[in-house]
């Protein structure tokens, strides 16, 4: 997947009949009813009254948009990032590149020259979202990005959203305030569905992410130098901000409300970062690019890139820790906060590991909700999913409950007797169990027998040479009702079932599951004790 520009990235789009393209101008606050009319597609609006830029919006606001800009099917998005974010290729520093085409310092900077806009009622201003942030570690030097919503404060100066504990954006401001220093941030607005991805895949916290998006790309990814600030930006960019996040000052503004991909206002008025905006650059008619959140149907819009994301971290977590993980499903209702995983236990506490491990690994702090099935069941076929909730999960037995983990804080639920950006998570063991209070027979699913074409050669018998034939097949070995009809196929129904009516009385049936088959007796109930199936589970390990 090569480095794209954005108008490269929408051209393609419209070639997959993923964008729709509008023409006809529209003023910024027509933009959110137009955001919310295309819920399964990219828009593109040409022309913003009174702006000199395009708007693109809902441009990865479901899996098939994701899957499609991976190159995989959506069932795979999980596995295919979590191959991608293993590489490590050192980026390129090109000289300049199309974000440099104006360049905007000092008083020049404007924020009003985007298309800003009220998207969700109750926002407290206008907010950009489409945001990578890019910063460095104080101490470190390594390179972090992420997406974080940013209000508008003046025209030069933002807002961020920094109350997630476990965020890297906020490690590093709070390194830097405690070093009496302010930190250099840049925001990128706009670009492909691969930048997005590469930045929200979980790496560990020494890895440069920017050598995590090489390995994305399959080659080195090209960087600009910013003008104000000592970092380094994608040379696809857009439109770029450089910012000094106020991080001496602390937390101590007023950031929000904000619609958030709950589709709520989760989290209220906080107190956040200040941020002076001290460069703007970008491309000459470039394209302004948004990202679709809340709403009616916020199971549709461009957070729900979070889902592969999330799969990502959850699939290459439980397979790093030994569990013999097949697929990870975040499914779309959910909004990142519930998964499941799809594995073949080994061992009888392979369900609870694999719980325990999903409600953690991540680093976006989600989900609050993770259930884990057998191999056999369509994680992405959610009658399968509910069957096994209400057939192998025991709430007393199969709930795994974590208190104090990190989570979003936009999370209504949070309450005010927890500790910051914490809240309790829940597991849901929906695999067959293991052990001697369960018979794994009883698990097995039903499926129709289907019996064939009868052979040709049939040579059909009375009822009483079937009687016969009949008794001396059952007398050779107990056999099941399946083995008898299989045996006299072709033979006419009435007279199999009137042979065996014939010797029933004799019949009883062995102890022998699962199929608990006939045997000649002088009891309904034949003591038969069959030899036990291979188990991973031997009952004298018990103490």
């Amino acid at each position: 997947m090569p480095q794209q520009s954005l108008t490269e990235f929408v051209r393609d789009m419209e070639k997959a009949g993923l964008l729709v393209r509008i023409a006809e101008e529209k003023r910024v606050d027509e933009l959110p009813a137009v955001m919310e009319a295309n819920p399964l597609t990219a828009v593109l609006v040409e022309k913003v009254t009174d702006c000199e830029f395009q708007f693109l919006a809902n441009a990865y606001s479901n899996q098939e948009q994701t899957a499609w800009g991976l190159g995989c099917d959506k069932t795979q998005s999980g596995y295919v990032m979590t191959e991608r974010a293993k590489g490590r290729i050192k980026p390129e520093v090109v000289d300049t590149a199309p974000c440099k085409e104006v360049i905007l310092t000092g008083d020049d900077v404007d924020l009003t020259r985007l298309p800003l806009f009220l998207h969700h009622d109750r926002d407290g201003h206008a907010f950009t979202n489409d945001n990578l942030v890019i910063s460095k570690h104080p101490d470190t030097g390594v390179y972090d990005w992420g997406i974080y919503r940013s209000m508008f404060r003046s025209k030069n100066e933002k807002m961020f959203d920094m109350t997630c504990t476990s965020h890297r954006q906020r490690i590093n401001a709070i390194a830097a305030q405690e070093k009496g220093q302010n930190l250099e941030v840049a925001i990128v607005i706009g670009g492909p569905i691969v930048d997005k991805v590469a930045s929200l895949t979980g790496v560990p916290p020494d890895t440069d992410d920017f050598e995590v998006l090489g390995s994305f790309y399959g080659h080195p990814a090209k960087l600009v130098r910013c003008e104000t600030i000592d970092v380094l930006v994608p040379a696809n960019a857009e439109i770029v901000l450089e910012c000094e996040l106020m991080a001496t000052e602390g937390l101590t503004h007023d950031e929000g409300p904000y619609g958030e991909f709950t589709g709520m206002y989760g989290g209220g008025i906080k107190r956040n970062y200040r941020a002076v905006v001290k460069a703007m650059t970008f491309r000459a008619g470039g394209i302004y690019q948004h990202a679709t959140i809340g709403g009616q149907h916020p199971w549709y819009t461009d957070n729900m890139l979070q889902l592969p994301a999330l799969e990502a971290d959850i699939f290459g977590a439980l397979r790093f820790s030994g569990i013999d993980v097949k697929e990870v499903r975040c499914d779309l209702g959910g909004l990142s906060n519930i998964a499941y995983a799809r594995i073949k236990p080994r061992g009888a506490g392979d369900g609870k590991q694999a719980l325990g491990i999903m409600l953690t690994c991540s680093k976006l702090a989600l989900p609050k909700i993770a259930m884990v099935f057998d191999e056999d069941i369509d994680i992405w076929d959610d009658n399968a999913v509910k069957f096994a909730m209400a057939f192998r999960f025991m709430p007393h037995l199969d709930t795994v409950i974590i208190p104090g983990c990190n989570t979003m804080t936009v999370d209504p639920m949070i309450g005010s007797d927890v500790a910051p950006g914490t809240a309790s998570k829940l597991g849901m063991d929906c695999t067959i169990p293991m052990g001697p209070q369960f018979t794994r027979t009883h698990f097995d699913r039903s499926t129709v027998f289907v019996l064939g074409d009868p052979p040709s050669d049939v040579v059909v018998m009375t009822e009483e040479q079937l009687t016969c034939d009949m008794e001396a097949l059952i007398g050779e070995a107990p056999r099941t009702w399946k083995e008898i009809l299989q045996h006299y196929h072709g033979q006419p129904y009435k007279t199999v079932y009137r042979a065996f009516s014939n010797l029933r009385p004799r019949l009883g049936r062995c102890d022998d599951p699962p199929w608990y088959r006939y045997t000649f007796s002088d009891s309904d109930f034949a003591s038969v004790v069959p030899s036990p199936p291979p188990s991973n589970f031997d009952p004298r390990h018990r103490i």
